[in-house]
């Protein structure tokens, strides 16, 4: 990659706007890479039809191979170029939910990459609802691959600066789409003729996907390994991004709770500089300098919660304390991340 000096924009990295998302897809046919906003979180695209350049992808983030990518389209006409098969509850979930924060995993087209998809004979598909990601998407025209724009491990990006702050210099363009709305990434499905696997909750639950295919499909199955928000499971081979490895990692560690004690997180951390993020109510004896976050609900938490991780490095907190929200609609996809980013530390 070329030495660039910071633009106008205080980024190294050439940052786009809605007015000009032409440059950025010519950018990307070229066989770059882009970080461009969609609903979810930041995403960093390259055209799934250029190898080479789905291979600056990993090297950018430093993403280990094994880990599949997710394909972004602008509509469901391109879903030829990409799988093999749709099977009719696929079909129902795209005309429900799509475009969304859903993916669904579906047998690849043969002329998908197995760099793509980690070797896996599936491949995720996704249409985001973003204005500006569907506009950058139709004309690109093919399947966009993209993983979230961050380094590997490290809390998703909501933001283009929080983005480019790991980000910068390491890709070929951006594009600016402000705030992302939802703040955690898409649910992700996989589906096949009698079964509907839940393989990462999201802003579309558990309950949604059961409501829409109840009605038609009365015999498919739809099933969620983790519906409590347990154990954090890491397959030997994840099927979809964001099942295996620690992920979503602010620097200070972090730890969670059902019900944040004051007292008892004041005695385990003594000496340490501790943050608190709550559920409804301020937590009670944490101590007048601890910093503090209260999440009203779970959909705030899952809109703010990569914010707060970094939040909270900047006001120089060694330890991240997280109350979870309940397991229920998107609060299972708060607790999945939570648990992820704790590497397992509960209080």
């Amino acid at each position: 990659m070329l030495h660039r000096e910071p633009s106008s924009s205080g980024f190294v990295t050439p940052v786009y706007t809605s007015g000009n998302l032409g440059a950025a897809a010519k950018v990307l046919a070229a066989g770059g890479i882009v970080v461009f906003p969609t609903e979810t979180v930041y995403g960093i695209g390259a055209s799934a039809l250029l190898e080479h350049a789905v291979a600056k992808i990993f090297e950018a983030k430093g993403r280990p191979q094994d880990n599949p990518l997710i394909l972004h389209i602008h509509s469901t006409a391109l879903l030829s170029e990409a799988v093999a098969s749709v099977p009719r509850s696929a079909e129902l979930l795209f005309e429900a939910f799509s475009p969304g924060p859903l993916t669904i995993v579906l047998p690849k087209a043969e002329r998908v990459s197995p760099l793509v998809t980690a070797g896996l004979p599936t491949v995720g598909i996704r249409i985001p609802s973003h204005p500006v990601a569907r506009e950058f998407l139709e004309m690109c025209n093919v399947p966009v691959a993209a993983p979230s724009a961050n380094i590997s491990g490290q809390p998703s990006p909501t933001s283009l600066e929080m983005a480019l702050s790991g980000l910068d210099g390491k890709v070929d363009c951006a594009v600016d789409g402000g705030f992302c709305q939802h703040g955690i990434e898409s649910t992700i499905v996989r589906c096949s003729d009698g079964e509907v696997v839940l393989l990462r909750p999201g802003a579309i639950t558990v309950e949604m996907i059961a409501r829409c295919l109840g009605e038609e499909l009365p015999g498919v199955r739809v099933r969620a390994p983790d519906a409590e928000g347990g154990a954090v499971v890491m397959p030997a081979q994840p099927e979809a991004p964001g099942m295996s490895y620690r992920h979503y990692q602010p620097r200070a560690e972090v730890f969670v709770t059902e019900r944040i004690d004051g007292a008892r997180t004041r005695k385990r951390f003594h000496g340490r500089r501790f943050g608190v993020m709550a559920m409804n109510r301020p937590p009670v004896g944490v101590g007048p300098a601890t910093p503090v976050y209260v999440m009203n609900s779970a959909e705030e938490y899952a809109h703010l919660l990569y914010r707060k991780l970094v939040w909270f490095d900047g006001q120089g907190c060694e330890v991240i304390v997280a109350e979870l929200p309940p397991p229920q609609g998107v609060g299972l996809a708060v607790r999945d991340r939570l648990r992820r980013a704790a590497g397992g530390q509960e209080l």
